[in-house]
C-alpha cells in the first residue's frame, strides 16, 4: 500500500505547478497539462504488455524494479534543462509507476490470505486516488526556482528506501501451477472475463474523472461561482468516494452478493449524476448528490479489483490480466475527461449530463455482467 501511495503521487506532483510551468517554460497551460499527464502514457500504451512481462519474471522483481526507476527518474527532475528533458524524465517515471502497479496488485494477491484476499484488493484499489492527493498536497507548499530539484529528490528518495525496505520484508514468488505455455497478452483478450472486466474498469475511471472534471465548471455555472472556488468544492466532496472502495471489501464480506453491489452503486450513481448535473439545485443539495455518486461509483472499483482472482484463465496469468486491466484505466483516465468536456462545450450541462448518465450505465451493463463470482484461481 506505501508503495502504491509514492508511486502514484507522481501523479498528482506538479499539479500545483501548472502555471509555474508556463511562466519557465514559456509554454501554454494546454502544454503544461501534457507534462503533468505524460507520466500516465506509459501505462496506455505498455500496461498489458508489461502484465505478461510481470508473469514470465515474477512480481516481486517486477514491482522493486519499477519502484526504482521511478524513484531515479523523479530524483533526476532537478536536472532536467528544458521542456524536453523533463518531459522524457516524466515519461521513464511513468514506466516505473506502470511496472509498480501492475507488479503491485499481483503481489497483494501472492501475499493475502484466502481468508482476507476480497478485502486486501478492495482496499489496494484506493492507492490511486489516496496517492495522487497526497502528491499533490505534499508538492503544494514548495516554491522557488529549483522546486523540481525539491520535489523530485524527496519523492524519488522514499521511493527508492521503500524499494529497498520491500526488497527485504517481501516474500518471493509463491509457487503456481503452469498452464503448460508462456504468458500472452493474447491470454487476457481472448478471455471473456478479464476482457470485460478491464473495459468495465476503464470505463468506471473514465466516468469518476470526467464527472469530477466538469462538475465544478456546471457548479460555478448555476451558483454564479468561480471555477476554482467550485473546483475545490469538488475536489473536497470526491474524497468520501475512497470509502466506498473500502466498502466494497466489506459488503462482500457481509456475503452481499456481487450483483447486489453493483447493481445498486450503478443505479444510484446514474440518477444522483443526472441530478447533480441537470436539476437547478442550490449548491449544497447538489454537492451531496455528487458526494454521493463519488461514494456509490467508488464501490465499483473495489468489488473489480476483488474479482481479479476470479476472472483470470489461470494461476500464473494474474499479472497478464492486472496488466491488461491497468491499460483500459490508464485510456479510461485519458478519454474520459476531454469527451466529457467537450460535450459540455457543444451542448452545455445537459449534453455532459447524458452522456455521464449514459455512461454509468454502460458500466453497470459491463459489470453486472461479470457479478456472479467463480472460484477463485488463485
Amino acid at each position: 500500500m506505501v508503495a502504491g501511495f509514492l508511486g502514484a503521487a507522481a501523479t498528482g506532483k506538479l499539479v500545483p505547478h501548472a502555471r509555474w510551468l508556463t511562466e519557465t517554460y514559456d509554454i501554454s497551460l494546454g502544454m503544461a497539462g501534457f507534462t503533468i499527464s505524460a507520466v500516465m502514457l506509459p501505462g496506455a500504451i505498455l500496461s498489458a504488455w508489461l502484465g505478461v512481462v510481470t508473469d514470465r519474471l515474477g512480481a516481486r522483481n517486477v514491482t522493486l524494479s519499477g519502484m526504482v526507476l521511478a524513484g531515479a527518474a523523479s530524483i533526476a527532475l532537478g536536472s532536467a534543462s528544458g521542456l524536453a528533458p523533463l518531459i522524457a524524465l516524466r515519461l521513464v517515471e511513468g514506466i516505473g509507476y506502470c511496472l509498480l502497479v501492475v507488479g503491485a496488485t499481483v503481489l497483494v494477491v501472492e501475499v493475502s490470505t484466502p481468508r482476507h484476499r476480497t478485502l486486501a484488493l478492495a482496499v489496494w484499489s484506493s492507492f490511486a486516488p489516496i496517492g495522487f492527493a497526497l502528491g499533490q498536497w505534499a508538492s503544494a507548499g514548495v516554491q522557488g526556482g529549483d522546486r523540481l530539484a525539491a520535489i523530485g529528490s524527496w519523492h524519488g528518495a522514499l521511493l527508492v528506501a521503500a524499494a529497498i525496505i520491500a526488497g527485504v520484508v517481501l516474500p518471493g514468488r509463491s509457487a503456481a501451477q503452469p498452464m503448460g505455455a508462456r504468458a500472452s497478452m493474447l491470454d487476457g483478450f481472448a478471455h471473456p472475463p478479464a476482457l470485460l472486466a478491464s473495459l468495465a474498469f476503464g470505463c468506471v475511471t473514465g466516468v469518476l474523472l470526467a464527472a469530477v472534471a466538469v462538475t465544478p465548471l456546471v457548479l460555478a455555472q448555476i451558483n454564479d461561482m468561480s471555477v476554482g472556488e467550485a473546483a475545490k468544492l469538488t475536489a473536497l466532496a470526491s474524497l468520501p468516494g475512497i470509502a466506498g472502495r473500502f466498502a466494497a471489501g466489506w459488503l462482500l464480506g457481509w456475503r452481499m452478493t456481487p450483483r447486489a453491489v453493483l447493481v445498486t452503486a450503478g443505479a444510484s450513481g446514474v440518477i444522483a449524476i443526472a441530478l447533480a448535473l441537470l436539476a437547478r439545485l442550490p449548491l449544497l443539495p447538489a454537492l451531496a448528490l455528487f458526494t454521493m455518486f463519488q461514494i456509490l461509483m467508488g464501490i465499483i472499483p473495489g468489488v473489480l479489483s476483488a474479482m481479479i482472482p476470479h476472472v483470470v484463465p489461470g494461476p500464473d496469468r494474474i499479472g497478464t490480466v492486472s496488466g491488461l486491466i491497468n491499460q483500459m484505466v490508464t485510456l479510461g483516465n485519458l478519454i474520459g475527461p476531454p469527451l466529457v468536456l467537450s460535450a459540455y462545450a457543444l451542448a452545455d450541462a445537459g449534453g455532459a449530463a447524458a452522456l455521464l448518465a449514459g455512461w454509468s450505465i454502460i458500466c453497470v451493463a459491463l459489470v453486472a455482467h461479470l457479478a456472479v463470482f467463480r472460484r477463485p484461481v488463485a
